[in-house]
């Protein structure tokens, strides 16, 4: 319990630093990271009485190497709340006390939380033993390495910004203009729920990694100008995929079921579609390649699909997907949050609808704690125009703007 007191006071001084840090007072971001980081070691690791100092973009922490296990599990933590700024994390055997990178030598070494001179030091990193930096130069490391096992954290092939069928978590605000084909219907509510769910992620040789699993969401749209915001329609999407990457570039091979069924207050407001009704239904294959440009701020994919076991038995066969992504650098931080600029534009052409273009755009912020693995959350402005995404549906030519917000774990 002692220990626990002790990291909740060291995280609350770091937010109280922080804090003042950001109403104008000398800069203590150094010690507030410092605070944070011991009291992290002490609740999540049970680490006490180690040494950490931050100094001009270096963490060095004094960790004993006989618990390798332990010392990778660090190294994730301290990578997860870097942020992606231009550090290195160090970890250094207390056996061997870290001397010319920060200038202090093992008699010298400061206490937690307290500040060299700002010059102080002026050695090379270079000759450590355990080092992750996490931009180095000229390499793709930390910004394309993704870590391995079961159930890892992220996704090597990351979600397409801007396709209206990516599975997640999400709720959007449509305004149809003209009205949709539907009896007129002008404002929707558009719902997701589900997820790309990593099973097992391993290394390859020659820097490749592979990463296979599940996708699973379910598609719904509510009529809004009803009461009771009927149910109108909904799609189910479940299936499994195998996913590569090599540094900036990877793919996706996906082979997933979806079926559509009409809402039953939409059947009950409106009885011709009893007789309109169609059943949709299909398997795909489905395969997209994505490469990266300037640090991840810059994506192009391009990919297609052919559909397998379709009703009815003369829906289109052939898809083709592509498209292209921008994801800016952060402009703003809540707290250990980097919150960034992103938007994308989508492309479909389907042998169904006479190989019409459907084009989805998007923009907005990004809130993730980290670029590589952590959750991300999106606000986004939207403009869709093309065939309907939702069921039996495809057959209308749509257009709408709307607003949306999208999780992904």
């Amino acid at each position: 319990m002692r220990k626990k007191l002790v990291a909740l006071l060291a995280v609350l001084t770091g937010f109280g630093l922080s804090w003042n840090h950001a109403r104008g007072t000398p800069p203590v971001e150094n010690r507030f990271m410092e605070g944070y980081i011991t009291g992290v070691l002490q609740v999540q690791f049970h680490i006490s009485g180690e040494k950490v100092i931050v100094e001009r973009g270096t963490i060095v922490l004094e960790l004993p190497k006989k618990d390798t296990t332990q010392q990778r599990r660090v190294r994730r933590m301290l990578t997860s709340i870097a942020h992606g700024r231009r550090i290195k994390i160090i970890i250094e055997s207390a056996r061997h006390p870290v001397q010319a990178h920060t200038g202090f030598g093992p008699a010298t070494m400061p206490a937690v939380g307290s500040m060299p001179p700002a010059g102080h030091g002026s050695g090379s990193a270079a000759s450590l033993p355990d080092e992750v930096s996490l931009k180095p130069r000229g390499g793709h490391r930390n910004l394309y390495r993704f870590p391995t096992g079961a159930f890892p954290a992220g996704q090597i092939f990351t979600p397409l910004l801007a396709d209206p069928r990516w599975p997640g978590f999400s709720a959007e605000y449509e305004h149809f203009s003209p009205y949709h084909p539907i009896s007129g219907l002008k404002d929707v509510i558009q719902v997701s729920i589900g997820d790309t769910m990593p099973l097992d992620r391993k290394n390859l040789p020659d820097h490749w990694q592979m990463e296979y699993g599940l996708q699973a969401t379910v598609f719904a749209f509510f009529n809004t100008d009803t009461i009771h915001s009927d149910l109108q329609n909904a799609d189910y999407f479940v299936g499994g995929y195998a996913a590569f990457r090599h540094k900036n570039l990877s793919f996706i091979l996906r082979y997933y079921h979806q079926s559509s069924h009409l809402g039953d207050e939409l059947l009950v407001d409106d009885p011709q579609y009893l007789q309109l009704r169609q059943k949709i239904s299909y398997e795909e294959i489905n395969a997209i390649g994505s490469v990266d440009f300037y640090h991840r701020m810059f994506r192009i994919y391009a990919g297609g699909g052919y559909l397998l076991d379709v009703a009815p038995a003369n829906l289109g066969h052939w898809r083709v997907h592509y498209g292209a992504e921008f994801h800016g650098p952060m402009f703003m931080r809540l707290g250990f949050l980097r919150v960034s600029p992103v938007a994308g534009v989508d492309f479909k052409n389907w042998d169904q609808t006479n190989w019409d273009t459907d084009v989805s755009l998007r923009a907005g912020i990004q809130i993730e704690k980290n670029r590589l693995t952590s959750p991300k959350m999106q606000f986004l402005l939207e403009f869709y125009n093309g065939h309907d995404q939702n069921g039996q549906f495809y057959v209308n030519k749509v257009q709408y703007i709307g607003f949306g917000v999208h999780y992904y774990f």
